[in-house]
């Protein structure tokens, strides 16, 4: 039961549809798109809160999804390494790409370079062309796990997250390694990139800045108790959003790292482990958990 609004951060809707734990959300043009244990990929109306027109059925669990909106192209990401690549106008699978012999971890669209990124349970990252999906690059990092990979906001830098506690920045032109250091005890789960500053969230339950070019600590938060899984800007960078393992979502000054409120089941939050967060816009996100539902939040 609901015991008490948050004040900053407030629940204005609930999705459900979903049979199974809801591994990724992204948004894109009123639509958000989650993939999930139950192996479906599904389009939600935002506004209307109901499912709109796209679904796809899998024979795997969906893991992860990067959209290029120009071309109307979804990679699909599954835990057998296979990436499906969905032409949503036409509503068909274009072309299945195998060069992943391990569950693939992470997507992401870069619309700058046309580039679709990609990375597997082994360290191995991957960079193919989004329109003719040739495989432009195979990178095996041996770093365990790449549980995200994270863009600059003009797709000039990506930051692979790795499982050997180390982050990886790397340039999009010829994928030069530009700074690689140690992060987060146990691997590092999601970062997000402000110029020269780096934040980082870890296994460690921790938030870290950085200066990422000096590869210098500039504030540590021991921000949840379990595992921490993803973090957003909010409020044209001045916040951060981030949710964990522990169930619990969190608005952050992002200068500070000081907190502004905390989110639980009692104020209209998950059930289980929060695991992705979709931006919406500069005032509204989207969060997805293993309870199998999707909400919708207002940041005051």
């Amino acid at each position: 039961m609901i015991q008490k609004k948050s004040e900053n951060i407030v629940n204005i809707g609930v999705i459900e549809g979903h049979s199974g734990a809801i591994y990724d959300i992204i948004y894109s043009k009123d639509s958000l798109f989650t993939s999930g244990a139950d192996k479906f990929v599904v389009q939600w109306n935002v506004d209307a809160l109901k499912q709109g027109e796209f679904a796809v059925k899998l024979n795997n669990s969906a893991y992860n999804i990067a959209l290029s909106e120009a071309t109307h192209i979804l990679a699909i990401g599954t835990n057998n390494g296979g990436i499906h690549v969905v032409d949503m106008v036409k509503k068909e699978e274009v072309r299945l790409l195998a060069q992943h012999q391990s569950s693939v971890f992470s997507l992401a669209h870069n619309s700058f370079k046309n580039h679709f990124y990609s990375g597997d349970r082994d360290g191995v990252f991957c960079v193919w062309d989004d329109r003719t999906f040739d495989l432009l690059l195979t990178y095996p990092l041996d770093c365990g796990k790449i549980r995200k990979i994270t863009l600059d906001d003009k797709g000039a830098m990506i930051a692979v997250c790795g499982q050997d506690i180390y982050i990886r920045i790397f340039e999009t032109e010829y994928f030069n390694q530009i700074a690689s250091f140690y992060t987060h005890e146990e691997g590092v789960n999601c970062a997000l990139i402000d110029g020269d500053i780096l934040y980082t969230g870890g296994k460690d339950a921790h938030i870290r800045k950085w200066n990422w070019k000096k590869e210098e600590l500039i504030l540590e938060v021991p921000a949840h108790n379990y595992a921490l899984y993803d973090l957003v800007f909010v409020n044209e960078g001045e916040k951060l959003v981030s949710v964990s393992f522990d169930k619990t979502i969190k608005l952050w000054n992002a200068k500070d790292i000081s907190i502004i409120e905390r989110v639980e089941y009692k104020h209209g939050g998950h059930q289980h482990a929060v695991n992705r967060i979709a931006k919406i816009d500069e005032h509204k996100i989207a969060t997805v958990s293993d309870d199998r539902k999707i909400i919708i939040w207002e940041i005051k």
